[in-house]
């Protein structure tokens, strides 16, 4: 027999899905019989799989110790990967991060070593920051490779939840300065239905797309691009992206969309996440990066990061540290 103790980190997981984490040997159609036919105790009962399980239960498996050193594993040691992130606020629930440009977030085929989410694990099982070895940290945001910013990451099952519930149901408030071609309104709403073109990787403009709803104002223009900070009120795949290219001023270096490529200086879009509002009032701010910056001067602006941090929001007449 083994025993368990529900930690932080597992707490709010039903028992199908603890049990078949501490068993990843085991098919889930084993899973099942073993809580079927009481080898799986919770608190001395027999549990049921969709038992929620709270912090400080007891979970006994009945079954030999070395069987269970067969169908277990020891946690990944992440070896080689860079611990190197930039850490804009951790607590015991929540760490944020800012990406840099060119990092993937999840990994992709061929590529599932060096990204964001592999780099945030390495640091958390080197600071001794993990609650559980049966719960990975995950991001509850994602950002495209070559978008720069803030991501979140819920250190446990609970606060996973309960901030992929706030993103869902807009609670927290995401903002984006980006770099598009021409000179577009002082402010404005974009509101236009989208749609993934499988075909070409590409989201577009489609009467029978989702809804989507893009907030914008300029905060600078040199005539040939604009300077302009974003609320993404939806979250559709390459929203900013697509909408911008669907009023003629898609972002300066995006190929994809149509905002250059080698002539602009880059081969990728200038677009970074660089704020989130909380429920309570709470902004974080990324620093933007030493090459967003560098193209910043390129171009001709002069704003300073906290500057830019400062302007009100005019598309809902309130600045963005207001509450």
């Amino acid at each position: 027999m083994l025993e368990f103790r529900i930690g932080a980190g597992e707490a709010g997981k039903k028992v199908q899905r603890y049990v078949r984490q501490l068993l990843p040997g085991v098919p889930l159609s084993g899973i099942y019989k073993m809580i079927r036919t009481g080898r799986v105790k919770r608190n001395g009962k027999r549990a049921k799989a969709d038992d929620v399980l709270v912090m400080g239960d007891v979970v006994r498996l009945y079954m030999a110790e070395d069987d269970f050193q067969v169908v277990s594993r020891a946690p990944k040691k992440f070896h080689g990967v860079s611990r190197d992130i930039c850490v804009v606020y951790e607590d015991e629930d929540t760490l944020i991060v800012s990406k840099p440009i060119g990092v993937l977030t999840h990994g992709a085929a061929g590529e599932h070593k060096e990204t964001l989410t592999n780099q945030v694990l390495a640091y958390l099982y080197d600071e001794g920051a993990l609650h559980s070895t049966r719960f990975t940290p995950s991001p509850v945001n994602r950002l495209d490779r070559n978008t720069s910013g803030l991501v979140v990451f819920g250190k446990t099952h609970a606060a996973t939840q309960r901030l992929a519930a706030q993103f869902r149901d807009h609670q927290i408030r995401k903002y984006y300065l980006a770099i598009v071609r021409g000179t577009v309104s002082e402010h404005g709403k974009i509101e236009a239905p989208l749609v993934r073109d499988r075909e070409t990787n590409r989201t577009v403009v489609h009467a029978n797309g989702k809804p989507a709803v893009t907030l914008f104002q300029r905060l600078a223009s040199n005539g040939r691009t604009s300077l302009v900070r974003i609320e993404l009120v939806t979250g559709r795949t390459h929203q900013i992206r697509a909408h911008f290219a669907h009023i003629g001023h898609p972002l300066w270096s995006d190929v994809k969309y149509g905002g250059g490529g080698a002539q602009t200086g880059a081969a990728h879009q200038w677009l970074h996440a660089g704020w989130l509002k909380f429920p309570d009032g709470t902004v974080y701010t990324a620093p933007l990066p030493a090459e967003y910056q560098t193209t910043l001067r390129r171009l001709g602006y002069a704003e300073d990061w906290s500057t830019l941090s400062a302007i009100p929001f005019r598309e809902t007449g309130a600045s963005l540290h207001d509450a």
